[in-house]
């Protein structure tokens, strides 16, 4: 074996507590995208075997149409699912670029550091992979309690069978992977730009261009979407896929925009800290943020819902307008438990990568309440702009696709800012779950060297 690949074990130990508690949060945030990515590919494969063998006239007439709901719904939630996932490979990543870089400096090869990121990632994502597969046995039996087609699903129908949780098991490790070697792009080429702690590239307005070329190619497409035909799906599901990616290359370069904003106005020097914060690692704070951004996106295209049960339908559509309600607040539901595991994994990886910066402020005579204060500034006026912001994109974009009843329905906007508001709620919540974990960290002004 590669002498420096035998280090792997040994590297992981020597992190020590952090280390441990690194790993734990990894293979959480594996296991609960593990859980919920079978959860909803367990809600399609249902549906679609209701489609292929119905019990009744009502899933004859109506299964084409269910199936078309269940893709919609799995793409508003794979990229959550998969957000989540590359966040937990990303958890102590600073930690982790200066002592791979220090053995880049020592003599080992990119190929060799690369081989410790797939040794250390992989375990991680395959042991959640494991958990999120036990995690979601767990919750068969809840989701089996949820009416649909005016019966709900059996245990059996939600059970997406074995080669699925092997595939899980093979894809989850593999996601861990690309994650972390993206991750490594600075320690391969400058380990000693790491060592030397050089502050990134800033990001640039391009991503903005990006942004609106996504977000109007959607757009397009749901215009003419009475020449699609046959097609329309596959093209909207395409354009959905399209927006999220566009939001996560927009995403950091606007958590840029509102640092140098709060830079300008800092008044205070918790205001400061945040600010600096903002702008020094603008994709950190993204991770945080992000899996909100992309729920209450999530929000704001399932807004004409409500306008569609609360109509005047007729009485055999009673039931299909209802279904259509349920599936809409279960897809939500699912989106911003995504966005507060992603928020308070993320926040929890940001406080151990900072121990170095919060061990030497602290010996400097740096008050503890200071931390608290900048971190809180550093999550709230991202996560209020991202989410309002993100909401107000989906509406702009559904526009074409469903018309005025995106905005002339009330029912549908209080779908919207109710769902984000408890959604903030949540992610601000996780993010407070990180308290604990700074406390501890600050009593302990051990400067190490990693």
């Amino acid at each position: 074996m590669n002498p420096v690949l035998a280090l792997a074990p040994r590297l992981q130990r020597a992190g020590g507590r952090d280390g441990r508690t690194t790993t734990l949060l990894a293979v959480t945030a594996f296991a609960v995208s593990t859980a919920l990515a079978l959860s909803v590919l367990g809600g399609l494969l249902a549906f679609v075997g209701r489609a292929a063998d119905p019990a009744n006239d009502y899933q004859r007439e109506t299964g084409d149409f269910y199936v078309t709901l269940a893709w919609i719904a799995t793409v508003l939630l794979l990229v959550p699912v998969v957000t989540l996932a590359g966040a937990a490979a990303r958890l102590g990543l600073s930690r982790r670029d200066a002592r791979l870089a220090s053995l880049r400096l020592l003599g080992a090869t990119p190929r060799e550091v690369v081989g410790l990121t797939v040794v250390e990632t992989a375990l991680q994502g395959l042991a959640g992979a494991v958990v999120g597969t036990v995690l979601y046995g767990v919750l068969l039996p809840v989701w089996a309690q949820v009416p649909f087609q005016g019966a709900p699903p059996t245990v059996g129908e939600l059970w997406v069978g074995v080669p699925a949780v092997l595939a899980a098991w093979a894809a989850v490790p593999v996601v861990a992977v690309l994650s972390g070697i993206v991750s490594l792009r600075r320690v391969v080429v400058s380990p000693l730009g790491v060592a030397q702690r050089v502050e990134r590239p800033r990001l640039r307005a391009a991503r903005l261009v990006l942004a609106l070329v996504g977000l109007g190619v959607f757009m397009v497409l749901s215009a003419v979407r009475g020449a699609l035909g046959a097609a329309l799906v596959a093209f909207l599901l395409g354009g959905l896929l399209l927006a999220f990616a566009t939001m996560n290359a927009v995403g950091p370069w606007l958590v840029g925009v509102i640092g140098r904003r709060q830079l300008r106005r800092a008044r205070t020097p918790a205001q400061l800290l945040a600010a600096r914060r903002l702008l020094g690692d603008p994709r950190a704070v993204w991770r945080v943020v992000g899996g909100l951004g992309l729920a209450s996106f999530v929000a704001g295209c399932l807004a004409v819902v409500p306008a569609m049960v609360g109509g005047d339908v007729p009485a055999d559509e009673v039931l299909l307008m209802q279904d259509v309600l349920t599936g809409a607040l279960l897809t939500l539901t699912i989106a911003f438990l995504l966005a507060a595991a992603s928020a308070g994994i993320a926040q929890a990886g940001q406080v151990l990568d900072r121990r170095r910066e919060y061990a030497l402020a602290t010996l400097a005579g740096v008050p503890v309440d200071l931390f608290d204060a900048a971190r809180r500034r550093e999550v709230l006026v991202p996560v209020l702009a991202v989410s309002g912001g993100s909401a107000l994109a989906a509406l702009v974009m559904c526009l074409p696709l469903l018309g005025l009843a995106v905005v002339a329905a009330p029912a549908g906007l209080v779908l919207v800012v109710v769902s984000v508001a408890v959604g903030t709620a949540l992610v601000l919540g996780a993010t407070e779950s990180a308290r604990p974990l700074l406390r501890r960290v600050l009593a302990d002004t051990v400067v190490r060297a990693d």
